[in-house]
């Protein structure tokens, strides 16, 4: 017979179980707070998570928001399958080859994309990462996964490579650089404007692809920083290959939603096909000039040697004829005086004429006497006070090409203010600031409108503006005009000098 324990037995077989159960509580708390834990972030997290038992087909486990990806309110989501009818019919089958893989051990299997189709009808695109767990005998037991609703990021990625096909359509190139200049961003136009592949391109310093300075500066970065936003400016770029290409530069900051600079944005145009075509232009013009210079010398020695010399020649035989008629002469020594004076007037019409059309003395008085002349004539002629001053032009050796075009200029800036600006007083500068010179005539008349002047001119036959801008073009000058109503008009040029122009003998007077 079992003997009966004693008293004493137990109360130490009591103790002993409070221990156990004192240990099993300890142990248990963490394991408690844990799932607590486990529970509060499952139930706040954006992404779904799930279990699903295979021995059942069910699922065993699922959060909120993955019952709001496969529809809300979904009562049996977590007892049957109809999360998976949710799948789009398209992406089923994909999923079901990947998780069958997966099961087999093949590492590719453990994460697929597919389309949900939510209970409001609307498509989403879920991106779904799996374990499967197995047991002792490695048989699959339970998936358990997260699922992330990444439509938005799909419509962001779609976006971006929409944007990236636009800015790679664009033959010219496009570059994005941060803060520091360097390069984040550079399309296909970059690619063939640098002769660089985008990966030698992106993560370099703007600096070590265009490798001269701008305007002075350190780098063409120092340039984008300081003139940013510009627009279709012009410079001359040396790429790491060692050439030299003509840019043409707009630039701007791209900013963040609080307008915070996050960089620069650049578009370059090779404009070399351009330039090209603009010296060709200018050359072409340059030989017209120089042709119609020609063909005025030529008209106003024609006229000098032979209709004024004509008319001088009718008026010694005139005044001959006057003297051989017997007193008293009567009303045919009038009629004659009558003839002589509108003879004198004629030559003297004659002499302007030759004047204009082509002024002798720019070879024999020089620019600056000529001009002088131009002035004083112009001044009688029109009632208009003319103030010329000119400063270090006596010593240049300008060659034709060159004087004849600042004659011009004068010349059609004054007559434009005699004839449009109703101005008392027109003022002329002429000076040598080495190694260019400096044209300016200013009037104090009623003053224009630039922009419209310069867009309308040709239509309305007002050429003479675009005859002074042509003039200068030719000589690789600049030209200024500013003009406000009524205050009048300043126009400045800028003629370089430095470079002798061949073939100027040919317009010689």
């Amino acid at each position: 017979m079992e003997e009966k324990p004693t008293y004493q037995e137990l109360e130490d077989r009591l103790r002993s179980m409070e221990n156990v159960f004192q240990s099993y509580k300890q142990m248990a708390e963490p394991w408690r707070e844990a799932r607590k834990r486990f529970y509060s972030l499952s139930n706040r997290t954006q992404d779904g998570i799930y279990n699903y038992n295979l021995s059942i087909h069910k699922y065993v486990y699922t959060n909120p928001s993955f019952i709001k990806m496969f529809g809300h309110p979904c009562k049996d989501i977590v007892t049957t399958d109809s999360a998976f009818e949710r799948i789009h019919p398209e992406d089923r089958h994909k999923l079901q080859r990947k998780i069958e893989a997966s099961m087999l051990g093949q590492k590719e299997g453990d994460e697929a994309e597919y389309r949900c189709i939510s209970s409001d009808g609307s498509i989403r695109w879920l991106h779904d990462r799996w374990i499967v767990l197995r047991n002792e005998q490695d048989v699959p037991t339970a998936i358990e996964g997260i699922v992330r609703d990444v439509t938005d990021m799909k419509d962001m990625i779609s976006i971006r490579d929409y944007l990236e096909s636009l800015l790679n359509s664009c033959m010219d190139a496009i570059i994005v650089t941060n803060e520091k200049g360097g390069i984040t961003f550079a399309n296909k136009g970059a690619e063939e404007l640098f002769h660089l592949d985008r990966s030698d391109i992106i993560g370099s310093f703007i600096g070590e692809i265009i490798r001269n300075n701008v305007e002075g500066l350190q780098n063409i970065y120092q340039f984008l920083l300081k003139q940013a936003p510009v627009s279709n400016y012009e410079c001359e770029a040396k790429l790491l290959n060692g050439a030299k290409v003509p840019l043409l530069i707009s630039s701007a900051f791209l900013r963040d939603g609080k307008g915070k600079s996050m960089g620069i944005i650049s578009y370059m145009r090779d404009i070399s096909v351009r330039k090209q075509a603009e010296e060709h232009i200018r050359m072409l013009s340059q030989q017209l000039i120089r042709s119609q210079e020609v063909e005025r010398s030529s008209i106003a020695r024609d006229l000098h040697d032979h209709l004024a010399q004509n008319l001088y020649s009718l008026n010694i035989q005139l005044a001959a004829f006057m003297k051989s008629i017997a007193p008293p002469a009567g009303e045919s020594e009038d009629h004659a005086k009558r003839i002589m004076d509108s003879l004198q007037n004629i030559m003297g019409d004659v002499r302007k004429m030759v004047f204009n059309i082509h002024p002798t003395s720019l070879d024999t008085l020089g620019l600056t006497n000529t001009i002088h002349n131009l002035c004083k004539n112009l001044s009688q002629l029109y009632d208009l006070e003319i103030d010329f001053k000119t400063a270090g032009m006596e010593s240049l050796e300008l060659n034709f090409d060159v004087k004849i075009a600042i004659y011009r200029l004068v010349q059609e800036g004054l007559n434009n203010i005699a004839k449009h600006a109703q101005a008392a007083k027109a003022t002329v500068r002429l000076v040598n600031s080495f190694p260019k010179i400096i044209l300016r005539i200013e009037d104090n008349g009623r003053g224009f409108d630039v922009g419209s002047i310069m867009e309308t001119g040709t239509r309305n036959g007002s050429l003479g503006i675009w005859s002074m801008k042509e003039r200068v073009a030719v000589l690789n000058g600049a030209m200024i005009i500013r003009s406000r109503e009524p205050v009048g008009t300043r126009i400045l040029v800028e003629i370089p000098y430095e470079q002798e122009r061949p073939y100027a003998s040919e317009c010689g007077g």
